[in-house]
């Protein structure tokens, strides 16, 4: 679910406010919508990502949602079969009611800040805001995806990490940046994204970037529905292990990252081949990768 490109000035001056909502009333529709069709309550993991591929501000939020839930009577987990969400205009419609409307009364509790031709004209800011029902807001539905390690992979892009990744970027040269990146305005429907290069200054390219670094603290990941803390003791426990676990030889010594591991401590900061649970010495074992060769990260 996407902010529309009308509300971006205004999400930069209210920054964690605005993602906040963004978080909240995206989880919100489709909770209502599982309510009134199911008569369940989803689980959903939302990951706020600010960023399109060219570094532009894009905010917008991925979630994964369960293709079913508990039982909002009994708590019984049940599974869905089939097409189990709406169309994506009705979700698009729904997301864009409760936006504007929740805008509009934080504006009357002067709980965000306005441009200054707003300020002291909050009927003029509802009035615009209730142009913007106007607009087709984007919402994508992406169809399910069964595989459970293609689940977390999925997830796993789109969290703790750079809004570009380094071998996107082709060249530094003098004080400009060049980098490519999915031009989807010029690429057909249905396509793969055609690749483009972008050409910054590094001032520009650096402000760029840094706009999509989070504030202290604030959680780019968060859980909705029945995956919250309080209906966790109703759900089934997975029992199977993802992944395959290694049994490794744990060697005590500083080893070859000792500079590293005194200089972090030196700072105040933990150990980090120091396990902050057990306080076991952990063991760097080796970089991995699946054997899928590319993945479109944008």
């Amino acid at each position: 679910m996407t902010l529309p490109k009308a509300l971006r000035h205004i999400c930069k001056i209210n920054r964690d406010q605005i993602y906040n909502q963004l978080f909240q009333l995206s989880a919100k529709v489709l909770q209502d919508w599982f309510a009134y069709k199911h008569g369940l309550l989803p689980g959903i993991v939302s990951v706020l990502h600010t960023s399109g591929s060219d570094l532009k501000d894009h905010p917008h939020v991925h979630m994964i949602v369960t293709g079913g839930g508990l039982d909002i009577e009994t708590l019984e987990v049940k599974k869905l079969k089939g097409y189990f969400l709406t169309r994506q205009r009705y979700l698009a419609n729904k997301f864009r009611d409760l936006v504007i409307k929740k805008l509009i009364y934080l504006n009357s509790q002067s709980k965000i800040k306005l441009p200054l031709k707003w300020k002291s004209n909050p009927e003029e800011f509802a009035r615009w805001m209730k142009s913007l029902r106007s607009k087709q807001w984007i919402v994508s539905i992406q169809k399910p995806l069964e595989d459970l390690n293609q689940i977390v992979g999925y997830a796993g892009r789109y969290t703790k990490r750079a809004c570009i990744s380094e071998y996107k970027i082709e060249s530094i040269s003098a004080d400009y940046i060049s980098f490519k990146y999915n031009d989807y305005k010029n690429t057909a429907r249905g396509e793969s994204p055609k690749q483009t290069i972008k050409r910054m200054h590094y001032v520009k390219f650096f402000d760029s970037l840094m706009q999509h670094v989070p504030n202290k603290s604030f959680r780019m990941v968060r859980y909705y529905g029945c995956y919250t803390s309080y209906y966790k003791k109703d759900l089934p426990v997975n029992e199977k292990p993802i992944g395959k676990k290694e049994e490794v030889e744990l060697d005590h010594s500083w080893g070859e990252y000792e500079e590293l591991r005194k200089m972090d401590i030196q700072k105040g900061k933990p150990d980090p081949l120091s396990c902050p649970t057990c306080k076991t010495q952990l063991n760097f074992v080796g970089l991995y990768f699946t054997k899928t060769k590319y993945y479109d990260d944008s």
